[in-house]
């Protein structure tokens, strides 16, 4: 029964998905592209965020005002308006108008999918930057099957995809058998939102850090677990629990490791629809804070469960805490492409296992722990994705040399 029920979902998807490329083709198919027009979809979160927020500030700061037309698609046009200032032209998600400029645009960047409903028209360049580093839960076929509607469903992204950004090479490994993509379309440079935390600014971090209302003195940790899905079903809505973390015990902890005055901060999974069912007294609520990374980039110490923001917050060389009360059940059903033990982050399961590992933490350690976990997935972090995407664009845009083949690569 439930294999049936999986299998019409997979055939309803891509019945939808077929049906909306033919009526968007019908309807825009036959209009010019217009040369310069950058379309950056964030289809996690429907923010301005994650890779397409680094791409989009680079393209505003480093070429002419006229050079891009970039249109930013969100869900909620109000609350992102003032994006306008900066001479972005926002869309939403899913309108008529948004397929308008998806079908007529030059380049589409996302991190996530979003463009297999659409028929890709042949001088189009698609970009995928992904939106998790490392390698860490299955994905594409590997978590859903290889039912026949799902990987014709998987075909669809794949045709229309030219390029897909990676963050180490096993990545690049499991993600295009997965997703049955090419090896040779993945660019390993990293993602472009990890570009700010490799090579972190002083400025842009005090601003930050005076926004969330942090003080001079103050260390923050950022408590940033993932979402989790109803009765464990990945198409039922995702949730949040009580995770049971004592926000007092763990900054009294860090205060007697590593000193200082510790603010807890709270941030949940964007996924995630109802938040009232979690709430802590006495911290910072950063979970309707746009960017992720600015908070990675601020924070002192990230306390985590299953996130891949592990891997970025790796980057920045700063400690990292594993914390999940249903550790074990993750492993017993979870399947994932680097086993959990194998993850170079202090793991608790409880309070108590959480300040022991924080009082015994071994920088040393640790430091060693994570080089060898890097190195070990291939990792391939540029802290110039942000650079080279933009360089690419530029050139696509431009009519200079471009080829799947000859892309700008870093030392």
């Amino acid at each position: 029964m439930v294999v049936q029920g999986e299998f019409m979902v997979a055939f309803i998807r891509y019945l939808a998905k077929r049906i909306v490329r033919i009526i968007s083709f019908l309807l825009f198919g036959f209009l010019p592209i217009k040369r310069n027009r950058v379309l950056l979809l964030n289809n996690l979160s429907h923010n301005y965020s994650c890779n397409l927020k680094a791409i989009a500030e680079y393209l505003l700061s480093n070429f002419s005002v006229n050079e891009f037309q970039i249109i930013y698609s969100v869900k909620d046009l109000s609350k992102e308006i003032y994006l306008k200032d900066k001479g972005i032209i926002l869309v939403k998600f899913n309108s008529l108008k948004y397929f308008y400029y998806l079908m007529t645009s030059k380049i589409v960047v996302s991190n996530s999918g979003g463009y297999s409903y659409i028929h890709k028209r042949s001088n189009q360049v698609i970009i995928n930057t992904h939106h998790g580093g490392g390698a860490y839960k299955y994905a594409g076929a590997d978590m859903f099957g290889h039912s026949f509607f799902f990987v014709k469903d998987l075909q669809l992204t794949k045709r229309n995809t030219d390029i897909f950004l990676s963050t180490n090479k096993k990545f690049t490994e499991v993600i295009s058998r997965a997703s049955y993509l090419p090896k040779h379309i993945f660019w390993e440079i990293g993602m472009p939102r990890n570009d700010k935390l490799l090579k972190p600014n002083n400025a842009e971090i005090n601003k930050i850090r005076e926004k969330i209302g942090l003080s001079k003195n103050e260390k923050l940790v950022l408590y940033a677990p993932t979402y989790r899905k109803e009765n464990d079903n990945y198409f039922k809505k995702s949730i949040s629990l009580d995770y049971g973390i004592d926000s007092n015990r763990v900054c009294n902890a860090l205060a007697k490791r590593f000193g200082g005055e510790w603010k807890f901060a709270l941030r949940l999974h964007p996924c995630i629809t109802d938040k009232s069912a979690y709430l802590i007294d006495n911290v910072i609520d950063l979970s309707d804070y746009e960017d992720m990374q600015d908070l990675l980039l601020v924070a002192d110490v990230l306390i985590n469960d299953f996130s891949s923001s592990f891997w970025d917050f790796m980057l920045t060389g700063k400690p990292c805490f594993m914390y999940a009360i249903d550790l074990q059940k993750y492993i017993e059903t979870t399947k994932v492409y680097t086993p959990v033990e194998e993850w170079p982050f202090p793991k608790s399961t409880n309070n108590n296992e959480l300040e022991k590992n924080i009082l015994e933490f071994d920088e040393s350690k640790y430091q060693e722990d994570c080089k060898n976990h890097y190195n070990k997935l291939g990792g391939c972090e540029s802290g110039r994705a942000t650079e080279l995407v933009c360089e690419l664009i530029d050139s696509i845009v431009n009519n200079k040399k471009y080829s799947l083949n000859n892309l700008p690569q870093f030392d």
